[in-house]
């Protein structure tokens, strides 16, 4: 399905709405609505600081464990680096209201909301492929380097932080407390360190 908001088009593929429709309907934890508004609020936030900067995205495309957006900097210095940090900053923004929230009222979805923003920040500015905290490191690292050796470096990282989270998710399989969302964090790590972008 394809459609336009603001001058950008938008791809949901069939695989991605297949993903959402699964993840819904198998969700035994309550959690999944309040992660994918986390997940908006993220990416919400790196398109409004697209379009405040003046570089509307081209494309979104939303695909299973991903959301591309194919942008053009274009004319704003520093643009790139201000964009990407906006998204885990509206998670901690959110987070931080939600935990303002929670003090007040003793309200539970608030806490557990404000924790998976929190959370999801976080993990966002982990300097890894696939995610924007590796995007900043790739930018740091271009200051003083070329592009191809910021991108193998990142690439290294990558691979060093799947396989510690591996070995975590290993080490709770020996332990008796088996989850297979670390596993899954680790592969898709690793594929992101494989993957030259």
């Amino acid at each position: 399905m394809k459609f336009k908001l603001f001058k950008t088009e938008v791809t949901v593929t069939f695989l991605f709405a297949a993903t959402l429709s699964l993840m819904i309907a198998t969700d035994r934890t309550g959690l999944i609505l309040p992660t994918l508004f986390a997940v908006f609020i993220h990416e919400a936030g790196h398109l409004f600081a697209m379009w405040a900067a003046d570089c509307a995205p081209k494309r979104i495309r939303l695909i299973p464990a991903a959301v591309e957006i194919t942008e053009d900097y274009g004319r704003s210095k520093g643009a790139g680096v201000w964009i990407v940090l906006c998204g885990p900053l509206a998670n901690l923004a959110v987070s931080a209201a939600l935990f303002v929230n929670y003090y007040l009222s003793g309200a539970e979805i608030s806490l557990k909301v404000a924790l998976l923003n929190l959370v999801l920040a976080l993990f966002n500015l982990l300097p890894v492929s696939g995610l924007d905290g590796g995007r900043l490191l790739c930018a740091a690292l271009c200051r003083k380097k070329d592009l191809y050796s910021a991108e193998r470096t990142v690439r290294l990282v990558t691979a060093a932080v799947a396989a510690l989270i591996f070995f975590c998710g290993v080490f709770l399989i020996i332990s008796g407390n088996a989850n297979p969302s670390v596993l899954i964090v680790a592969l898709y790590l690793a594929v992101c360190a494989l993957i030259k972008r």
